[in-house]
């Protein structure tokens, strides 16, 4: 392997972004039909289930001023029915719920927006103090407070006995992107430090408090919020070279504020009809809060903004509303809550399948059935090009790799004559390639995920071939290494045992 194939190879490698970043494209769209129903969003869900390879799902087609519609369909991971009852975990679905829980510290007096983290939490600071010093909760709730994705504090699946604060700590060292309030840049370490922040206000475990304000109020009775509760979640699937694979549900500490909270399609419906009506909201937070919530603050992209957790965008505006929405991805699973306010109207959806490469047409399953719930066509969701090419040309090069070394070994004995000179830098040449190769490999890119876990539990493929390549390129390297030296020694120890003339 030499080294332009490495650098190629890391340049389409970096092409991996990081995860749960994806927006779908919006546009004019045509319109739908005036008998449009729930039965043919029902039809197009179910449709869109099996052309995704969705094993299990849940949904509830909301309509505040007529009728609300939950369904299930297909299996779980372990091969029993998907009901009504079936928990699912909602991914980042979590942060819109964490974003009213910190608002109703912000009516209580408890915690005001705009006040820097450092007053709740003392010991919260990056690597650039000055920067971190000047962090607001607004900047954490907006996704513009610098803190990269790749921070590694989430996706922690082991036990700590104060999960948040080990969680903060962490960032000590971590480089923030951009001064405070600058740029959107998404990050679920941002919730991270939410979570830290509620649980540091109120005095109490984040998940109780988000119990005791949010959770109980809105009669979300079966959410998952605890290690315990996610061991009742049967398994989800990942993607494997296209196919779903039941994975082991996985449950982080910290998880309930940014993406690990879960539950029933009950629970999130319950969710959505509060997000739009403010009876059923009485008591938790004000009307006031949930239109700023959902006011976009920060700009995401030329189409879509970001409020306090959720996603704003006029998608539907030529249906006569906007769109209020948040989606999200574990490692199994993806959710989606999506509220046409001006409508009355909502669409929630869980599925049990979730892999990076096919985010777009998961997240787009939902966003159509809401389009058409407003009235109109769903748009065509196509699926990821990048994921064949990085499949076929990481197993291109891994077996290239292997014809390598066979062909070294081959030749080993059959080689021509070179100078010990020319071996040595031979050898040196592709040390550096398979070094290179094995730390775009093994550093650079799982680094592009929010974690190593996650890069592992949503591109279990890529993550594997990833891998096999950075092995196999420290293989060849290896290999050459001792071709060189198996090379140069015979040609030293000929002229040791020359004779000398007399």
């Amino acid at each position: 392997m030499n080294t332009p194939t490495a650098t190629a190879l890391a340049a389409a490698l970096a092409a991996l972004t990081p995860l749960a970043s994806f927006t779908p494209p919006t546009g004019p769209l045509p319109q739908a039909p005036e008998d449009e129903t729930h039965q043919r969003i029902e039809r197009y869900l179910h449709d869109r289930f099996e052309e995704t390879g969705v094993p299990g799902a849940s949904y509830a087609i909301i309509d505040l001023e007529g009728d609300t519609y939950a369904s299930a369909w297909g299996e779980t991971g372990g091969a029993g029915p998907v009901d009504l009852g079936t928990p699912f975990l909602w991914g980042s679905v979590a942060k819109p719920v964490t974003a009213t829980a910190a608002m109703t510290l912000v009516e209580d007096g408890l915690l005001d927006l705009d006040e820097p983290v450092a007053a709740y939490l003392p010991d919260f600071a990056l690597a650039d103090e000055d920067r971190s010093d000047r962090i607001t909760v607004r900047h954490l709730l907006e996704q513009s407070s610098g803190i990269p994705e790749g921070t590694g504090i989430t996706d922690d699946f082991g036990h700590r006995d104060d999960p948040y604060g080990e969680a903060v700590a962490d960032l000590a060292d971590v480089e923030p992107l951009a001064d405070p309030g600058e740029d959107f840049a998404y990050a679920s370490a941002n919730y991270v430090v939410l979570g830290a922040v509620i649980e540091a206000v109120a005095g109490v475990p984040y998940a109780d408090y988000l119990r005791t304000a949010v959770l109980d109020p809105l009669g979300m009775d079966t959410v998952v919020a605890t290690g315990d509760e996610a061991r009742q979640v049967p398994r989800g699937h990942s993607v494997v070279f296209g196919l779903p694979r039941p994975i082991k549900t996985r449950f982080d500490q910290t998880g309930p504020s940014y993406g690990y909270l879960g539950g029933t399609i009950t629970d999130l419906q319950r969710f959505a009809e509060a997000m739009l009506d403010e009876e059923r909201l009485a008591g938790v937070v004000t009307p006031e809060s949930v239109a700023l919530m959902q006011t976009g603050a920060v700009e995401v992209n030329d189409t879509v903004d970001y409020g306090l957790g959720w996603r704003v965008d006029e998608r539907n505006a030529d249906l006569g509303t906007s769109t209020v929405w948040h989606t999200g991805g574990a490692p199994g699973f993806t959710a989606g809550v999506i509220l046409l306010p001006e409508l009355d109207r909502a669409v929630v959806v869980a599925q049990n399948r979730y892999g990076y490469f096919q985010d777009a047409e998961l997240v787009g399953t939902m966003l159509g059935a809401a389009r058409m719930l407003a009235g109109g066509e769903p748009a065509e969701t196509a699926s990821d090009p990048l994921y064949p090419v990085l499949l076929v040309g990481l197993s291109l090069l891994i077996a290239a790799s292997a014809f390598l070394v066979v062909r070294t070994f081959i030749r080993m004995g059959k080689a021509r004559k070179a100078s010990p000179a020319a071996l040595i830098v031979g050898a040196g040449c592709w040390t550096v390639a398979g070094l290179a190769v094995a730390y775009v490999s093994f550093v650079v890119v799982p680094g592009l995920a929010p974690s190593r876990a996650a890069f592992t539990g949503m591109a279990p493929d890529v993550a594997g071939l990833t891998t096999a390549l950075g092995v196999a390129a420290l293989i060849v390297a290896a290999v050459r290494i001792w071709n060189a030296v198996v090379r140069i020694r015979p040609s030293r120890t000929r002229r040791r045992s020359r004779p000398s003339r007399a």
